[in-house]
């Protein structure tokens, strides 16, 4: 045996060769068995972050991916504007506020505010005592939280504070009045509610002794208008003038003709506001168009049609 492990060299030389290998193949063994196992907890890990979830001590937490909750005690009031204030929620993620202005029954919104809003106080420069406002709270990634429930002025002046109403206002909707005006007026004279009088939004009829016919139509609405077609040369438009009105677009045939500011110091009712003369022979259209606008001096953006005068 000892000599045919010195003829083919087996015995103390196999031996010396194998004695090195085994300490840096196990060293390999143990390095893969590591690399495997940290990358099977890597997978781990990351399955569980992106499903939000944070198991300590078997609870799990997902309070980084619920919505924030809507602000509390929201009020708005109503002077020169829309002042709305509420009580903010008490979560670091909050950096802000968003306002969202409503303006009647299933009007969507629409935000009102250029930038967040970091206190808990806003003032809309054209809100009115017809709209309503909600809030909303913005995370840093500009991400909105619940929104709080439309809330609209405590208090509501009269659209023509300073006279007394005969009736309560009635709210009326994308309508075309059918038959006589409540009152009859003279041939030359048509009065807000008269057949045909074509309301296109959300408008409020309201009664006053002083008035043309006793009614005046009225809306403080951005876009809402009111049209009138008919057969004549010249056609005036009455109104009343109020502290409390705002400035309105006056087209014939299509054509904007004028801006009339409704705003006065005292109230005028039954003033000439916009005279067209000249019409030609045939039908013509007369437009009444609230711009949402307002004198500086003015409380509101109303505007408002008691009659028109067709010649």
């Amino acid at each position: 045996m000892g000599g045919l492990t010195g003829k083919f060299g087996l015995g103390g030389g196999f031996a010396g060769r194998r004695g090195p290998g085994w300490p840096v193949a196990a060293a390999i063994i143990l390095l893969s068995v590591l690399v495997i196992a940290s990358f099977f907890l890597y997978l781990s890990r990351l399955s569980g972050a992106s499903s939000g979830e944070n198991d300590a001590g078997g609870q799990t937490f997902t309070r980084d991916r619920e919505r924030i909750g809507a602000p509390e005690n929201v009020t708005v009031t109503v002077d020169k504007g829309a002042t709305v204030s509420w009580e903010g929620e008490d979560d670091v993620r909050i950096i802000g506020y968003n306002i969202y202005r409503y303006k009647a029954g299933d009007d969507p919104g629409s935000k009102v505010n250029a930038a967040i809003i970091s206190d808990t106080v806003y003032h809309d420069d054209e809100g009115t005592m017809f709209n309503s406002y909600a809030v909303a709270t913005v995370d840093a990634s500009g991400r909105e939280g619940v929104m709080s429930e439309p809330v609209a002025a405590v208090l509501e002046p009269a659209s023509l504070s300073g006279l007394a109403p005969t009736r309560e206002p009635e709210k009326v909707e994308d309508v075309t009045f059918k038959g006589p005006p409540e009152q009859s007026l003279p041939p030359t004279l048509v009065g807000s509610t008269a057949e045909g009088m074509s309301y296109n939004g959300v408008w409020y009829k309201e009664h006053y002794a002083d008035v043309t016919g006793g009614v005046i139509m009225v809306t403080p609405y951005y876009g809402d208008s009111v049209s009138y077609t008919f057969t004549g040369d010249n056609v005036a438009v009455i109104s009343t003038r109020h502290w409390n009105y705002g400035i309105m677009d006056v087209y014939i045939d299509g054509e904007l003709r004028q801006q009339v500011d409704l705003y006065s110091a005292q109230v005028k009712v039954r003033d000439t506001v916009f005279t067209a003369t000249g019409l030609g022979p045939g039908a013509h259209t007369v437009k009444l168009v609230c711009t949402g606008s307002k004198n500086p001096d003015a409380d509101f953006t109303f505007i408002n049609l008691e009659a028109l005068q067709i010649k």
